[in-house]
């Protein structure tokens, strides 16, 4: 059938015709309520809505933590914080380009890689989602745990001073917080979505006005603190481009799923606008309010702190330090169990052809987070953003690529929404269900890429991870639709 009578565009959205769904229901398909693209009729995101999804995102304490770690690596105040906004700012070009294909169709990010690496080759861009939830949840339970040690050692002080072990009980009392609440399916983490970046504003709030204080209410002070200045002993340049490459990674993930949230825009505009406005601004802030809590850390307690469990754990008052470790607490739980534990307890089920009950997924999923040792990853800021970071950007910036050129340049944008549903053929179902090409691509490049961390001459392309799988491999599967398969 003439794809002009399956699909129909008005203004940016293309919407699927009855004719095209009669279409779609004539061949072997997976097309259902959770996979059906939302029509232009029932969208409502404008760009106050897709900023606001950024504000929540951004305003966390993983970007505080890598912000004020720039630091503790020996860059200046003024050099932080223009690297990790240009990092920031940059990732956007990625998050609006694939978030056109969520907005122009209403589809999701399972689907776009439905389109690119087939229908059974999605399994590689879901592992990858996969690995970077689970690593994140253990990340952000750490973080969490933190919290849960300094309420249990403000009750109880012979708790802190048990070392590692009290460290990771904590670790595990959190883990096992997220775990109840995303396997019973509670509605207690709804409730706590709407008021979790409320609460970390005016935690922001507090740590900026706190480190003026400090400093003796002065901004002058506070900026000139010693750890908010160059270290002499550090090279800028030489910092600069994998810290660079690492704060772009940072959101890759989210930028990748981008198509997953601006697939309920009611245009391209609200879709652009919102998030080309938003994210540069809140990372700014928050990027702020680490380096005044790092600055302050410094001077009322003598120590370079950069992590705000940790800086919270200093305080003298048990008052304070309980109150704002619950803050904390509930600002982490919303985001990770949401953000981090879900999504890949979904693709864990969807790989096993749901043979397990969605609790024994998740409990499952969860353990596997206890392997990424994210006690490890948060050892030192050095640690989190040149390494970690840089591992997370040799996955995801190879499929980024991909996933450019091929919706942009190879297919022009223009998708057959038909033969997207198709299990049984049609023009993504490449060789019986594998894009064989892409998958070797992919494949080489990410192999090409961790290979830099252990031969010292490709090292360079390691530390820029995230921008060289993005440019190298979207440069090369250009080249491969342009003259080799042609």
């Amino acid at each position: 059938m003439d794809v002009k009578n399956t699909q129909i565009q008005k203004g940016d959205i293309v919407d699927l015709t009855d004719a095209g769904l009669e279409e779609i229901n004539k061949y072997k398909n997976d097309y259902n309520d959770m996979s059906a693209p939302i029509p232009s009729n029932k969208r409502d995101w404008r760009t106050k809505d897709i900023a606001n999804l950024w504000i929540g995102m951004i305003v966390s304490i993983a970007v505080y933590q890598v912000a004020s770690g720039l630091l503790v690596s020996g860059m200046s105040w003024g050099q932080a914080l223009f690297t990790v906004v240009l990092g920031h700012t940059i990732v956007m070009g990625v998050a609006i380009a694939l978030g056109h294909f969520g907005t122009k169709y209403g589809m999701t990010y399972p689907t776009l890689s439905k389109i690119v690496f087939g229908n059974k080759g999605t399994v590689f861009p879901s592992l990858i989602r996969a690995i970077l939830g689970v690593f994140w949840f253990g990340v952000q339970a750490w973080i969490g745990g933190q919290a849960v040690y300094t309420i249990i050692g403000a009750l109880y002080p012979n708790w802190l001073n048990m070392g590692f072990t009290t460290q990771f009980i904590s670790f595990i009392i959190f883990w096992i917080m997220n775990v109840y609440i995303a396997a019973s399916g509670s509605k207690a983490v709804k409730v706590l979505e709407g008021i979790s970046a409320p609460i970390l504003i005016v935690l922001s709030l507090i740590v900026i006005i706190w480190g003026l204080s400090t400093a003796d209410w002065s901004l002058n002070n506070l900026l000139n603190v010693e750890i908010l200045k160059a270290d002499p002993k550090v090279d800028f340049w030489k910092l600069f481009w994998p810290a660079l490459s690492a704060m772009i990674a940072f959101d890759g993930g989210i930028a990748l799923s981008m198509p997953d949230y601006t697939r309920h825009c009611v245009d391209q505009k609200s879709q652009s606008l919102g998030q080309i406005i938003s994210a540069p601004i809140m990372t700014f802030y928050i990027s702020f309010v680490g380096m005044c809590g790092t600055a302050g850390g410094l001077l009322a307690f003598g120590d370079e702190i950069w992590e705000p469990a940790v800086l919270v754990g200093h305080f003298p008052s048990v008052a304070i330090r309980i109150i704002f470790s619950i803050f904390l607490i509930m600002a982490v739980l919303t985001t990770n169990v949401a953000g981090n534990l879900i999504p890949p307890v979904n693709i864990a089920a969807t790989l096993t052809k749901n043979k397990f009950n969605y609790k024994t997924v998740t409990i499952g999923v969860a353990i596997l987070a206890l392997l990424a040792r994210p006690w490890d990853s948060l050892s030192s800021a050095y640690n989190l953003i040149f390494n970690v970071t840089q591992l997370l950007g040799a996955l995801i910036g190879p499929i980024s690529g991909i996933y450019l050129v091929a919706y942009l340049f190879d297919y022009k944008t223009e998708i057959d929404v038909v033969d997207i549903y198709r299990t049984d053929g049609g023009k993504y179902f490449y060789s019986k269900g594998w894009n064989i090409p892409v998958i070797i691509l992919f494949l080489a490049m990410t192999l090409l890429i961790f290979a830099g961390r252990f031969v010292d001459s490709l090292s360079w392309i390691f530390n820029n991870a995230y921008v060289f799988g993005v440019v190298a491999t979207g440069a090369l599967y250009y080249i491969y639709i342009k003259l080799i398969r042609k």
